[in-house]
């Protein structure tokens, strides 16, 4: 099997081309990082989402990675998140997730595996976890346990990691270019044009064109089937909502006041404790150490002599304030139960034996009520308004299979309210309501809809109040559209063929009949310079026509382009140099066959895809 693969790696090398994989590669590959790499370490569920060559993905394994990458989209768009996103970032995550299962298989396959040696390499090296240069055993406890890992737990995940990356390092690590590619390719990528040109935009000139309405019903006979109105529905529906349910939430002091006795916690600041310590390696030193501190010894020099804690030794063993939760297990116990002033014997924990010298005592004070009472206010009420919300909604689930629409509404003391006309493709509602809008249910079988939980806390049930069948638009009905259409082709063909006879007098030498057709249409020529293929003096779609340009001898290049649906361009290429900066061969060869190995790997995982048994369970989403 693992031959057969690797003789199909190779027939997939020749057969790509192209820089666009690079990008796509980005895209369909996972970004093993630190943080937000949850993965097969939640409880097991019956509930299957994707089975790849009959080993599955659950539910549990999906959410472990698709919560954490939602809570993220959600910071970072605020109140721009919608639902629809729900949808395309389920499919990207289980998407993720087979491609990782699948070189997972394929590793084990092809017997590659990560040793302990490799992994230890791989996190000490990594710039997370140093401090001053150098990894910090303490900052990579301390930064995994932020995150919810143990360091077994993240190893496993690094370990794994790294034998799937061994597919595309090798890849790499067994191509080569020769010398000459290499120069050229330098050559081409350092390469400068000096050009000039005209833009013209087909907007200027719809107004010089003029489409006789012949052409226009030609036009409509011809095209009929693209002038359909399609199928139309409008709604009637009810909908339930926090923000309205908080308004009729009444606020008495003596509910505020029994609401701020059960959530005194919440208003209380944690105990803090300020305190110095030595971590000392083994128990003969640390007895030593401590019988010296016994005697009298100066904390900060013992500090400073045998702390192994860089972070702290320097400044005499200080850890500043901390509140419970921050140390290890041991140190935490025994700092909190010390009395200001007092000095620990030897604390034993996972990295050494702590003398522990607690210096400072901050208790926990509990708010008055009248200085947090707007914030009780407001947390009170929302608390209020979530168990009305949830015994409403079940209460309208209720009611949606049992009642009419208007019913459920008296019942329930909400608005019945109604829409336009509206399609399929229609943007200005909710993406659910117009899925279920069009669902057979409601627009077929005239039932209610389920409860649809919209976001910002919205519920809202739906029903059918009249609906439009697709029909064939009259030509009276589209003639505007189809004229705009055809004018806006016209004048695109005109500036093309002005553009083309401007390049044309230019190349001939005719500067005359040149400067009589730019006067005539108000051109001019804007002189840009010398410019690399990553300019930003001009955009981009030129200077990639500009590089596609053949190399000028003698005299200039003029060239007429067409530039997207609306524009072309004459471009006067005059002169190409290829600059002097050299950069090294070692680092050009590793960029460029880090693309060739990058669009390799696409394809290798498109393979695998086409060769696996692959089922997707998108309702158990």
């Amino acid at each position: 099997m693992v031959d057969n693969f690797i003789l199909m790696l190779s027939s997939i090398k020749n057969k790509t081309k192209g820089w666009l994989a690079y990008l796509i590669v980005g895209l369909i590959t996972v970004p093993f990082a630190l943080f937000g790499i949850n993965e097969y370490f939640t409880g097991a569920s019956n509930v299957v989402v994707a089975s790849i060559n009959d080993e599955e993905i659950n539910k549990d394994e999906f959410l472990s990675e698709f919560n954490p990458q939602k809570r993220r989209l959600q910071q970072k768009l605020a109140e721009k998140y919608d639902t629809e996103f729900d949808q395309v970032l389920k499919q990207s995550v289980l998407n993720q997730m087979v491609d990782r299962r699948l070189l997972t298989q394929l590793a084990q396959r092809m017997s590659h595996a990560t040793t302990t040696a490799e992994l230890n390499a791989v996190i000490q090296a990594s710039d997370l976890f140093a401090e001053e240069g150098r990894f910090s055993i303490d900052k990579y406890k301390q930064l995994l346990r932020l995150n919810g890992y143990t360091p077994a737990k993240y190893e496993a995940i690094k370990a794994k990691e790294l034998t799937q990356n061994q597919i595309k390092y090798n890849l790499l690590d067994s191509a080569f270019m020769v010398p000459s590619q290499l120069t050229r390719l330098q050559q081409l990528n350092d390469q400068q044009r000096n050009f000039s040109y005209i833009q013209l935009n087909a907007n200027d000139y719809t107004s010089k064109v003029k489409v006789d309405e012949k052409s226009v019903k030609n036009y409509y006979d011809n095209q009929k089937e693209s002038f359909f109105a399609p199928e139309q529905v409008k709604l009637e529906f009810v909908e339930l909502s926090l923000s309205e349910i908080a308004k009729k939430i009444s606020v008495t002091d003596d509910k505020l006041f029994n609401f701020y006795e059960d959530e005194q916690a919440r208003f209380t600041t944690d105990e803090e404790r300020q305190a110095q310590h030595i971590l000392i390696e083994d128990e003969e030193t640390a007895n030593k150490v401590l019988e010296l501190l016994q005697q009298g010894g100066d904390f900060a020099k013992l500090a400073g002599e045998y702390s192994l804690d860089d972070g702290s030794k320097d400044s005499a063993g200080d850890l500043g304030f901390f509140t419970r939760g921050v140390m290890v297990g041991a140190f935490e116990d025994s700092a909190f139960a010390m009395k200001e002033g007092e000095l620990s014997g030897l604390v034993k924990s996972e990295f050494g034996y702590h003398i522990i010298k607690l210096n400072k005592i901050k208790t926990g004070v509990v708010k008055s009520f009248n200085s947090v009472k707007s914030e009780l206010t407001q947390l009170y009420t929302q608390s209020k308004a979530q168990k009305d919300l949830y015994n409403l909604t079940e209460q309208m689930a209720n009611l949606t299979y049992e009642a009419n629409l208007e019913e459920l509404a008296e019942q329930m003391g909400l608005k019945l309210q109604a829409t336009e006309f509206f399609d399929a493709q229609a943007t200005q509602f909710d993406a659910k309501v117009v899925s279920a809008a069009f669902s057979d249910v409601v627009l077929n079988k005239n039932e209610n809809s389920e409860v649809l939980e919209l976001g910002g806390d919205r519920f809202m049930v739906i029903h059918l109040k009249d609906k439009l069948a697709q029909r064939q638009k009259t030509f009276d009905e589209v003639q505007g559209e189809i004229n705009t259409h055809l004018t806006s082709l016209l004048a695109k063909t005109f500036i093309d063929n002005i553009a083309v006879q401007i390049a044309k007098h230019a190349q001939a030498g005719e500067t005359e009949k040149m400067t009589q057709l730019m006067n005539k249409n108000s051109l001019t020529w804007k002189n840009i310079g010398w410019v690399k293929r990553d300019s930003k003096q001009v955009e981009a779609a030129i200077v990639n026509k500009v590089f596609a340009l053949t190399k000028p001898n003698a005299d200039s290049v003029f060239s007429a382009q067409s530039l997207g649906n609306r524009h072309a361009v004459v471009i006067d290429l005059n002169a190409v140099k290829t600059a002097d900066e050299q950069v090294s061969m070692i680092d050009l060869e590793r960029v460029m066959l880090g693309f060739e190995s990058n669009e390799v790997f696409v394809n290798i995982l498109q393979t695998l895809r086409s060769q696996a048994d692959i089922e997707l369970f998108a309702n158990n989403l």
